[in-house]
């Protein structure tokens, strides 16, 4: 009986298949931000469109790249992925949520499986704390009939845990860049590059290397380094014909 509940819901919610590595590979959500995933067209869920840039924030290994996009991913089918009504969207969490009592349970129980799912990054417990609180929150609203199944669905705790989780990975990217002394390139995940790249259809370019004396940062190229010694060869030989 567990086994056929898993399946139902991998692969019928989740939609979690070998072909996109049980979540953890999608175009769809690697070039969208997790505060941008009310653009994802419902209910029609493709990731065959045209490729982007990742909207990922940088400097992050592929294992957290890869559990990122899972999360989103997650979060869009429980919040987001069936119907939209009023302005308002609609996913699985909202469906089940309408089952008295066990529908509430299950939502709850889907809602921790994001939360394992970002627990792959490692997260502090603070982080974990803010999400359990998402989903608290969640479960005791919707405990209300109706009006409290409304209230979830405009709360969307799923994508609220994703936004956390991309936030907090963002910050983990950040310090990944400075310690290598690389330059920090766009990011894409922040909400507002992600609009500049849709209304204008470029992607920002990355900001030009600095050549400080800073510790591990790109050093000048070879022909302008040696260039100072060149020039002073050239004085000598010319002080040598004029003799």
């Amino acid at each position: 009986m567990a086994g056929i509940i898993g399946k139902l819901v991998y692969k019928k919610i989740l939609k979690e298949t070998i072909e996109n590595k049980f979540g953890k590979t999608d175009a769809l959500f690697e070039s969208t931000p997790a505060r941008r995933m009310s653009h994802v067209p419902a209910p029609k869920l493709t990731s065959n469109r045209k490729k982007l840039r990742k909207a990922l924030p940088p400097g992050l290994s592929e294992a957290d790249q890869e559990t990122l996009v899972k999360v989103k991913r997650r979060a869009y089918m429980l919040d987001m992925s069936l119907f939209s009504l009023c302005g308002l969207r609609f996913g699985w969490s909202s469906v089940l949520g309408l089952i008295p009592a066990v529908g509430d349970v299950f939502d709850m129980l889907l809602a921790l499986l994001v939360i394992r799912a970002a627990s792959e990054c490692n997260l502090p417990n603070g982080i974990r704390m803010k999400m359990m609180f998402n989903v608290i929150l969640d479960f005791l609203v919707g405990l209300v009939p109706i009006l409290g199944d409304l209230a979830d669905a405009a709360y969307k705790a799923n994508t609220r845990n994703a936004i956390i989780l991309e936030n907090y990975l963002r910050e983990r990217g950040a310090e990944n860049i400075k310690q290598q002394g690389r330059v920090m390139p766009a990011d894409m995940s922040l909400p507002e590059e992600y609009d500049h790249q849709q209304e204008t259809g470029t992607i920002p370019p990355p900001p030009p290397p600095s050549y400080g004396a800073t510790t591990g940062g790109p050093s000048r190229p070879a022909a302008v380094q040696g260039g100072g010694r060149r020039d002073h060869d050239v004085e000598r030989q010319q002080q040598g014909s004029r003799r």
